[in-house]
């Protein structure tokens, strides 16, 4: 459980250490970047220095993300090619559906595919789904002619 600091940290207010009304579930960690998961399902990335542990027994669970996404993608289910990027049909954890570019999947790396973006095109494009490979793979090592 941890308590999220506003962000009003700039010119016209100085003032730090006001943390949020409600806590937030931690649900992975990436370097110095935190993914908070709220009580929807709904999850955003915060910076180490913005997250405060601090145990309290009267906080309530934090509602949703203001800045949250709709949640950790679960599955790949299809692909639109747009262009030289694409957009997939994906579920999320909170098993709604919705559609992420390449480039959301990405989020933290943009120059490299994503675990679960690999094996869905390696399935795809070994089970005969896909009869051509998308150019824009071709950037991407593994799957380079």
């Amino acid at each position: 459980q941890v308590i999220v600091e506003p962000r009003t940290w700039g010119k016209g207010n100085q003032q730090r250490r006001h943390l949020g009304p409600s806590y937030y579930t931690v649900d992975s960690v990436d370097t110095s970047a935190y993914l908070l998961r709220a009580k929807d399902g709904s999850v955003a990335r915060y910076p180490r220095y913005q997250i405060w542990t601090k145990i309290e027994h009267g906080l309530k669970q934090g509602e949703t993300l203001d800045q949250g996404r709709h949640g950790a993608v679960k599955s790949i289910d299809g692909h639109e090619l747009v262009g030289n990027d694409v957009k997939y049909d994906v579920t999320f954890e909170n098993e709604n559906t919705g559609k992420v570019t390449g480039r959301g999947m990405r989020e933290g790396n943009p120059n490299r595919l994503s675990q679960m973006e690999v094996q869905y095109w390696r399935k795809n494009i070994n089970e005969g789904h896909v009869k051509d490979m998308p150019s824009f793979l071709e950037k991407y090592r593994g799957f380079r002619v």
